[in-house]
């Protein structure tokens, strides 16, 4: 994987648990974080 996108990633990921770490389930929190990753990514969501 393109080392720009993996930091891209992992920009992301600390953005979205320091905001969202007491809001959802071990589960839930996996899905989440992959919705707002791939939005952050793309701009288009799943619901699209």
């Amino acid at each position: 994987m393109n080392q720009g996108l993996q930091l891209l990633i992992k920009k992301h990921r600390e953005i979205f648990w320091e905001e969202n770490r007491n809001f959802y389930s071990d589960e839930d929190y996996k899905e989440a974080e992959r919705k707002f990753i791939k939005f952050c990514l793309t701009g288009a969501s799943d619901n699209a």
